[in-house]
């Protein structure tokens, strides 16, 4: 309810009538709407890390996992950043506590990844791995503020810019590497279903 109608939409007389309970009910479990809210937005926080420890399951690969999961932030943060956005206006504790958690996720996801790849060579001697954080990190913030009518094209979009960037740090074996590793890249690309 809270994504399909906004935060500010929603009331917690709707949201007793839609789950079928009393108003009561509903207040024995959360003293007021915001702490209802807060705790929808740790859940969506939650999902996007199972997504996360669900990519190491089906692939042994943090450099293919790395690039799996720009793809499913770029779907999945996108309902996530719209509440974010609303809460921001709104709720503004609330949105501060829960964009500090996904971005500290975040570059701890992106420092996972780049460590690796730095460790196993796969990146030009070169290549600035903070710089790169930073990058993703702000592309991120970026795409939450973004109003596309169509968030799965946006993040196909998103994504692209990710992939090029890599790249462009790669060393010319790993980017042969990553040629030979873009089928099943591919396939597990195709097995990503996200609901917005």
């Amino acid at each position: 309810m809270f994504s399909s109608r906004g935060c500010r939409g929603v009331t917690m007389d709707d949201i007793a009538q839609a789950m079928h309970i009393s108003k009561r009910t509903l207040y024995e479990t959360f003293a007021n709407k915001e702490e209802l809210l807060a705790e929808c937005l740790m859940r969506v926080h939650d999902e996007i890390n199972a997504m996360h420890r669900q990519a190491h399951c089906k692939v042994d690969e943090p450099l293919l996992v790395a690039m799996y999961m720009l793809r499913a932030n770029a779907f999945s943060n996108h309902r996530y950043h719209r509440l974010l956005e609303e809460a921001e206006r709104y709720y503004p504790e609330i949105h501060d506590r829960f964009f500090k958690l996904h971005t500290e996720a975040l570059r701890s996801m992106l420092q996972h990844g780049m460590d690796y790849v730095r460790q196993h060579n796969y990146l030009r001697q070169d290549a600035d791995v903070e710089v790169a954080i930073d990058f993703f990190c702000e592309l991120f913030q970026q795409h939450r503020m973004s109003e596309m009518a169509d968030p799965q094209a946006y993040a196909r979009k998103l994504n692209e810019i990710c992939f090029t960037y890599l790249r462009g740090m790669m060393t010319a074996d790993t980017i042969e590497r990553y040629e030979e590793m873009e089928p099943q890249f591919r396939k597990l690309i195709a097995e990503l279903r996200i609901e917005n």
